[in-house]
């Protein structure tokens, strides 16, 4: 049962290989979560402290310290006042929205310290007496996007109650999930999964684009990363679901296999890995648990010089499949196998998508508001999400695929030590070019649109026409 258990608590693979990735940058913000909520109307802070501590009561991953012990790494389990509610005055943001951001984003990307400090804090920033912004932040290896909208969601449903009806005692929690993966571990099927993936991904190595700059063996600058977003033209969305369901596979195939065309049209390469995170929050009473709950999985893409968007697709949706089956094998895993020993990790690129029909209510809530320039409301207070950027550098590229019921946005997080902003842009607008080809002409050949414009072309012609050489 949740809760139960010494103070001390065994880590899962996953965190294990995070809490690695903490030794190597402290102070960087790459994996810092958050979410964050505008209310508007009155709100007792009060309330929202009693709120909060119910909360971090409810999930004991929130309020926890890490070490380094003679069994290996630990989580160590605090009190509840571990984790503090921060409240700011901040009237100079009430009409700049810009500045309202920046403000949460500095609260986001302020390092944790793991050893002492915790791994979650939150924010009441006060704009006005009816105005606020609710901000949940934390570490990657106590939580996940979904955990952290489960976390305000649970926060508003508590402040709503104002302890008249306190939150359920969890049935489950992330202990149930470090053992669940314990036991796959030591039994037999750690060996078949184990064979599938060095199968699966044989005779091909991580996507890699040429960068702006050089890869250094040891960047002072690691993890450092910047995000740029594109919305898809609204009159592409309906014609790519339509060619989504005429080519008999998902949205999220058809997106995966045209960003995988868009690699094997700037790189050449006809074999090749990207990583696809993906939740592992399944089983009973799993929904509710909130911490680091997710695995990468290992995709590879293999193009040929017929290959058509159609195949590409199809590919996808086969490759997505299989290794769905195979989840419950850690990447940290795969990555620390030989072949990878010397620097070379299985994924240089991921990309993945969320969709609103898997979002908690209130994410599902807020995301559609926000695709329509609205807010919504939730437990009797009127809300609109606050976006910022985050989890930038964990790749040399991260896509998101945003998708509503109304818009579909591509999210590309870029290392800044590898790319400019310039050349990001540019692979943002050849991807939603490819996304267009794609649904203009499913059964075209990959390498059939142009992905230089006239106007980029003649830039090239004319560097070419220079006097001077």
């Amino acid at each position: 049962m949740a809760g139960t258990g010494p103070a001390a608590r065994a880590l899962s693979i996953g965190q294990e290989a995070l809490w690695f990735l903490y030794w190597m940058a402290p102070d960087s913000p790459a994996y810092n979560v958050q979410a964050a909520l505008r209310i508007r109307g009155p709100l007792d802070e009060g309330r929202v402290r009693r709120a909060l501590r119910s909360v971090v009561d409810r999930h004991d991953v929130l309020r926890s310290t890490f070490a380094d012990t003679p069994a290996g790494p630990r989580r160590l389990v605090g009190p509840p006042d571990l984790v503090a509610l921060e409240v700011r005055e901040a009237p100079e943001a009430a009409a700049d929205d810009d500045r309202l951001a920046r403000l949460v984003r500095e609260f986001g990307d302020t390092p944790f310290d793991l050893t002492g400090q915790g791994t979650c804090r939150a924010l009441l920033l006060r704009v006005a007496p009816d105005d606020a912004v609710l901000v949940v932040s934390a570490h990657h290896i106590v939580t996940d996007a979904t955990s952290q909208w489960l976390l305000l969601q649970e926060l508003l449903d508590a402040y709503a109650a104002d302890s008249a009806s306190p939150l359920p005692p969890l049935k489950r929690g992330y202990d149930d999930y470090v053992a669940q993966e314990q036991h796959l571990l030591a039994g037999p099927r750690r060996e078949r999964l184990q064979a599938f993936w060095e199968e699966f991904t044989e005779g091909a190595d991580a996507a890699e684009l040429l960068a702006d700059r050089p890869r250094g063996e040891d960047r002072p600058g690691v993890f450092n990363g910047a995000t740029r977003e594109l919305r898809v033209p609204d009159e592409l969305l309906p014609r790519l679901r339509e060619t989504a369901k005429r080519t008999g596979v998902t949205g999220f195939a058809l997106l995966l296999s045209v960003f995988q065309t868009l690699v094997h049209r700037y790189t050449g390469r006809t074999d090749f890995l990207i990583g696809c995170p993906t939740t592992t929050r399944s089983g009973p009473g799993m929904r509710q648990v909130v911490g680091y709950l997710v695995n990468t999985l290992v995709l590879p893409a293999r193009f040929t010089a017929s290959t058509t968007f159609a195949d590409a697709a199809g590919s996808a949706q086969r490759q997505v499949m299989s290794a769905m089956k195979h989840i419950g094998y850690p990447y940290a895993l795969l990555a620390g196998e030989a072949r990878y020993a010397a620097g070379s990790p299985p994924v240089r690129m991921a990309f993945t998508m969320v969709a609103p029909g898997r979002l908690e209510p209130l994410l599902q809530r807020v995301t559609e508001a926000a695709a329509a320039g609205t807010s919504t409301e939730y437990a009797g207070l009127r809300l609109s999400l606050v976006d910022v950027p985050q989890l930038e550098g964990q790749f040399d590229i991260s896509v998101e695929m945003r998708q509503s019921a109304s818009s579909l946005t591509a999210v590309f997080r870029y290392a800044t030590d590898l790319f400019d902003e310039d050349t990001v842009e540019r692979l943002l607008d050849h991807y939603v070019h490819l996304l267009g080809a794609a649904v203009e002409d499913v059964d075209a050949p990959v390498t059939a649109p142009a992905l230089v414009g006239t106007g980029e072309l003649d830039e090239l012609l004319a560097l070419g026409a220079a006097d001077d050489w």
